[in-house]
């Protein structure tokens, strides 16, 4: 079910877990990084961790499993780094992702990416993804970003990056935000923003106390003219 909505002019795509299958990867060093400590991995603990900027997530992390005595914030993530570099370069697109971005190109529809994550790490993911994420001209990645005080489930990166449009939306409730987590999806909200939740089948009932105005399983699902979109030719 989709809410009624405000006509949408510019749209801002999440990246890690919406258009690039890279949760995965980071759940997998997460786990390895804690297994060596004696501690798991839990859902919870993911869900509050997705969206956030990569130092501000493992320093919530070892706090909350209670190793912040054995290892500091900048070794966990210099020695988890290290295996998402591995990771990262095989990483696949979800199902619809380069479709929409592609169809949103051509119908000069303005497109920008915020990235709780790093422009080094964005360029690691997007090597088997350039022809089509190139496409979308306005890039934030709130891990390098200076004007981005505050990361998700605030809305600051966010409303950083509406500022950055060549030709600014004339309110916030016309741009839509495509995201994957809750804390993505309460920053889009808190910003005035439409959103569009794709979210891990995990938090999809979590998702629903969320005040977004769809959910999807898939990218393949979304219909532009529900929006005010061009719909696919």
């Amino acid at each position: 079910m989709t809410k009624k909505t405000t006509p949408v002019t510019h749209v801002i795509f999440d990246v890690d877990g919406t258009l690039l299958d890279t949760e995965s990867c980071y759940e997998l060093a997460t786990q390895a990084m804690l297994a060596k400590f004696g501690r798991k991995f839990t859902s919870d603990m993911k869900a509050n961790m997705m969206g956030r900027g990569g130092a501000d997530a493992n320093a919530w992390l070892i706090r909350e499993v209670g190793i912040s005595d054995q290892i500091t914030t900048e070794e966990f993530g210099v020695q988890k780094d290290a295996m998402l570099s591995e990771m990262f370069p095989k990483c696949n697109a979800f199902p619809g992702a380069e479709r929409l971005v592609r169809h949103f190109a051509k119908k000069q529809v303005p497109m920008a990416i915020c990235s709780g994550s790093s422009l080094r790490k964005f360029q690691q993911k997007s090597v088997k993804h350039r022809s089509w994420l190139d496409l979308i001209p306005t890039k934030v990645f709130c891990g390098d970003e200076g004007e981005v005080k505050r990361g998700k489930p605030f809305p600051d990166g966010f409303l950083v990056t509406m500022q950055k449009f060549p030709v600014l939306p004339t309110d916030p409730s016309h741009v839509l935000v495509f995201e994957d987590s809750p804390n993505g999806a309460r920053a889009a909200v808190a910003a005035g923003m439409q959103c569009v939740m794709v979210p891990y089948p995990v938090f999809r009932e979590q998702s629903r106390a969320l005040n977004v105005s769809k959910i999807l399983s898939t990218l393949e699902e979304f219909k532009p003219e529900e929006f005010g979109l061009p719909p696919y030719d």
